[in-house]
């Protein structure tokens, strides 16, 4: 299984710290732009060296210095005062995608819960409106009838019955899960689907 990005590039200790204050409730589609969610990143790496007892090496702080957020790919609302969002990190060998927590305190985003933070994900909804359009999509495309009839009945009547195990792809920022439809002839398939969040709004990737 391929190493996480945040194991390679993050320190121990900002896994399981939780850095900054939780605020009040704030717009439903509130999101840190670029230069706050890094400011956030980058108090919350300060933090976490204040927080050891000897200072990092050379080569460490070298990498701490270099890292940065530079794109926020997404945001979903949590709760009524976090959002989890995917975030493009830039750590000056590698660039990767890294799921993080945000709060507000009314004034300033904060780093919550990073590297366990919950990965974003479409709801059940959101998931089957997306496939019932490829699958209509995909009915379109076809010639015989037989087959048309089928993908148009499925694209009506599929339903997403599960999603698990779901995973943000560090090299794209895809989140890939396991879903489970029930369609029309009573089958329940599942399969692996890619799922991308561009700002607060879900899309289905191919496979």
């Amino acid at each position: 299984m391929k190493r996480p990005f945040s194991a390679v590039l993050f320190p121990s200790a900002l896994a399981i710290a939780l850095l900054g204050a939780a605020g009040a409730a704030f717009a439903a589609d509130a999101m840190p732009d670029v230069e706050q969610a890094n400011a956030a990143y980058r108090r919350a790496l300060e933090a976490d060296v204040r927080a050891k007892s000897a200072p990092p090496s050379l080569v460490s702080a070298s990498l701490l210095a270099a890292m940065k957020i530079d794109a926020v790919q997404g945001c979903q609302r949590v709760d009524a005062v976090f959002v989890a969002c995917i975030v493009g990190v830039d750590a000056g060998m590698r660039r990767g995608y890294q799921a993080y927590r945000f709060g507000h305190d009314g004034a300033t985003w904060t780093l919550a819960n990073s590297v366990e933070a919950a990965i974003p994900a479409p709801s059940l909804a959101e998931a089957q409106g997306l496939i019932r359009q490829r699958l209509g999509e995909e009915g379109a495309r076809q010639q015989d009838p037989a087959r048309k009839a089928e993908f148009e009945r499925a694209a009506a009547e599929a339903t997403v019955s599960a999603m698990n195990s779901c995973e943000l792809d560090d090299d794209s920022g895809a989140v890939e899960c396991e879903v489970r439809l029930r369609l029309p002839d009573g089958s329940e398939p599942s399969a692996t689907q890619r799922f991308q969040l561009n700002g607060s709004v879900w899309s289905l990737l191919e496979r």
